[in-house]
């Protein structure tokens, strides 16, 4: 008697990706992720290091530039959560692509903004874009990565972020000097425009997120991916394919909560929360405080470059570290040097020190934000994956927001550049604490089958 059960093939696609030999497939993609998070930094750290010539051209005071730097943090903290939830639903690579197309023409708007209004608006919808490209980068990449490269990589693909503000506070001063202010808003807008093509040829969907979907069209494609990602795996088209993590609706909030995640998700959120306070009051004011403390712009401009060049290299040594070692105690101790360096700004902020100060202090600012982003990846199961990292940088982004208004407040009241700086520098406390209580367990390699 013919047996009615399927004898074709089980594969858990975790073990195809987990243990893949790095490949030129995982060369372009991280490349892609990691160009797309250099644009996103470069736009973000534009207007912060702009808006004291913007400022003088207008006729407008610095702290009047509060709101049009909070907008785009704003628009950051619903693009995160509106771009993870419809990647979750809708792929990560279609959604991925809207949302850079979003930045790339807001961007370039940006450049033809004839008040402050109209400024504030138009980063505004800047900061959606780039709000919703992260999350989803960061899960493809989370996803795709062999497992022995995958800290590292996420990483590298954050530590773009810093190194688009490193252009930005590098070309800034150049383009300013010679073109004048909106012409970096028109670099700023060029370079996605150009990347938009690569993205729509080359960019994947997950396989991950394709299994997951369970239909014959969604997991042929996945096949066909897995064959690419691991040319070694022999994954045939009659296998069956499966995550093996235990299913949840996708793309759900609620299950951020749900089935032990709640307080690993609260304190999460604290962490984001405190973590981009401090990154984004010295993204929107360090170039802007150096000046008032007496330096001139350009040398302003250039302590933001080597504040966002220190933050790429700290990234990447501090992901080596944390791939080697346990990543929550490697998160606490980079918070530590946080303080001390941007306390270290505080008592330079005069003198020729302050450069010293912004590129070290970026080592630890920009490393614990990155680091914290790598090590939320792996704290979700796949479907929830967009999710969780969307929604942890959206509630962040709430600090991010706070950041520039509360500075830029306390600037209106005559605090000063070193008084500033110490109070900035007590927030990564708050992130220390919180860290001590996130012990979720990790998802890096969850993908078994069951009873196989």
């Amino acid at each position: 008697m013919a047996s009615n059960k399927d004898e074709r093939p089980m594969i858990a696609v975790s073990d195809v990706l987990d243990n893949a030999p790095f490949s030129a497939f995982h060369f372009g993609l991280i490349l892609l992720c990691t160009l797309v998070a250099i644009v996103d930094g470069f736009d973000t750290t534009a207007l912060g290091v702009i808006a004291p010539t913007v400022a003088r051209d207008w006729g407008l005071s610095l702290p009047t530039f509060a709101p049009a730097l909070a907008a785009s943090l704003v628009g950051m903290a619903l693009g995160g959560a509106i771009g993870g939830m419809l990647g979750d639903r809708f792929g990560r690579r279609p959604v991925m692509i809207i949302m850079f197309v979003i930045v790339t023409l807001a961007t370039l708007a940006s450049a033809f903004a004839k008040n402050i209004q109209q400024l504030e608006a138009l980063r505004l919808l800047t900061g959606l874009g780039i709000g919703g490209t992260i999350p989803l980068g960061a899960a493809l990449v989370a996803e795709y990565m062999p497992k022995r490269h995958r800290s590292f990589l996420l990483v590298v693909m954050f530590s773009g972020h810093a190194l688009g503000g490193t252009l930005a506070g590098l070309l800034a001063p150049f383009l300013i000097n010679n073109f004048g202010w909106r012409s970096v808003f028109f670099a700023g807008g060029i370079a996605p425009a150009i990347l938009v093509f690569a993205l729509l040829a080359l960019l994947p969907e997950s396989a991950r997120y394709l299994t997951a979907q369970g239909t014959t069209a969604a997991r042929a494609r996945a096949i066909g991916l897995l064959t690419k990602a691991n040319a070694t795996a022999r994954v045939t088209a009659g296998a069956q394919l499966t995550t093996g993590e235990q299913a949840v609706a996708r793309g759900s909030v609620a299950d951020l909560f749900k089935a032990n995640r709640g307080s690993q998700t609260v304190f999460l959120w604290i962490t984001f929360f405190a973590t981009q306070f401090v990154l984004f009051a010295l993204a929107s004011w360090l170039t802007s405080l150096l000046t008032q403390a007496g330096h001139s712009q350009d040398t302003g401009a250039y302590a933001q470059m080597l504040h966002n060049l220190g933050g790429v290299f700290g990234s990447l040594a501090f992901g080596l570290l944390s791939d080697r070692l346990s990543a929550r105690p490697v998160l606490i101790a980079v918070n530590f040097g946080s303080i001390v360096f941007i306390a270290g700004l505080g008592m330079f902020a005069a003198s020729d020190f302050a450069l010293l100060m912004a590129l070290v202090s970026g080592v630890f600012v920009l490393a614990a934000q990155l680091c914290l982003n790598a090590y939320t990846t792996g704290l979700y199961p796949t479907p929830l994956r967009a999710t969780g990292v969307g929604w942890a940088l959206s509630f962040g982004r709430l600090g991010s927001i706070l950041s520039p208004l509360v500075t830029g407040a306390l600037m209106a009241r005559d605090w000063t550049p070193s008084s500033l700086f110490f109070a900035i520098a007590a927030v990564p406390l708050i992130s220390i604490a919180a860290l001590t209580f996130v012990r979720g367990e990790r998802h890096e390699t969850s993908d078994v089958i069951a009873g196989h």
